[in-house]
């Protein structure tokens, strides 16, 4: 007989402990950019990207991302989407405008 019990995987193995800790900061990472956010500037980013989500559907885009800050206070945030063929797409959505639409951002 044999009474050796065999190696059962351990949950504290490294690599299993290693990907535990990844998803851990991933999550800490994303818990607190939430939480820093101003409310009023959370809402100011989720009013254009609503509008940038429009703007994207309409012209075949992907829409990515708006900022949260206005840094020049023209009611408009920089926002960015890209095309089918992966080019990168500077636009400005307005976040308290009743206007429907994104438009291209000019380059300075």
């Amino acid at each position: 007989m044999n009474n050796s019990k065999e190696n059962q995987p351990s949950f504290f193995d490294p690599v299993n402990l290693l990907i535990a800790v990844i998803i851990i900061a991933v999550i800490l990472i994303i818990s607190v950019s939430n939480l820093l956010e101003n409310p009023e500037s959370r809402q100011i980013r989720q009013t254009a990207e609503k509008k940038l989500r429009l703007f994207a559907r309409g012209y075949s885009l992907n829409a990515i991302e708006c900022e949260g800050v206005d840094s020049n206070n023209n009611g408009w945030l920089n926002c960015r989407a890209d095309d089918r063929k992966g080019k990168m797409l500077y636009l400005e959505c307005p976040y308290n405008f009743p206007e429907p639409e994104c438009r291209y951002r000019e380059k300075n």
